[in-house]
């Protein structure tokens, strides 16, 4: 992370290094062996810092992405697919999904006090007319375009919202 506090610097660096180190150093690559190369040395690198940097530059986005992407065209096997039929053959998440999914445990984390924090970063809504669910965030205002990236409306069914067992959302 730069002073910036961007992390393209992060990505065009190490992570293509170990990506390239990978390729190198193997001759012959299968789906299950680049997989597991994949998961054990590059998503960390891709991960880490998921909470506090979120890509939220599409010049951002498209590095992480294309990192996952060039992994997945390193196979010989898949080459004539789509990026989304390799990882789906590969049986990768794409990581636009699990930054998605790292999102909605966080909050459900700090929804339902698992972490024990003085002042609580996400309000919920203390308005008792609201539909659906009792859920609900309450949107802060904020003067940056920083936090704007948070206030994405979903409209998430009980199950999900209610749900008691965070171990469902960690498979």
């Amino acid at each position: 992370m730069d002073k910036d506090l961007r992390f393209s610097q992060h990505i065009e660096t190490r992570v293509n290094r170990l990506l390239g180190l990978i390729r190198m150093s193997y001759e012959h690559l299968d789906a299950e062996s680049m997989k597991l190369l994949f998961v054990a040395l590059v998503r960390p690198h891709l991960e880490f810092g998921n909470v506090v940097w979120s890509p939220r530059l599409e010049k951002d986005k498209k590095l992480v992405e294309g990192v996952q992407r060039r992994t997945t065209k390193i196979i010989s096997g898949l080459k004539g697919l789509t990026c989304e039929q390799r990882l789906e053959k590969m049986k990768l998440p794409s990581m636009c999904y699990r930054k998605l999914r790292g999102d909605l445990i966080e909050v459900f984390k700090y929804t339902h006090n698992i972490y024990k924090l003085s002042d609580n970063l996400l309000k919920l809504e203390s308005r008792t007319n609201t539909r659906g669910h009792s859920y609900k965030l309450k949107k802060q205002i904020c003067n940056t375009t920083l936090r704007s990236t948070f206030s994405h409306r979903e409209s998430w069914s009980d199950e999900i919202v209610y749900q008691q067992k965070l171990q469902k959302h960690q498979a």
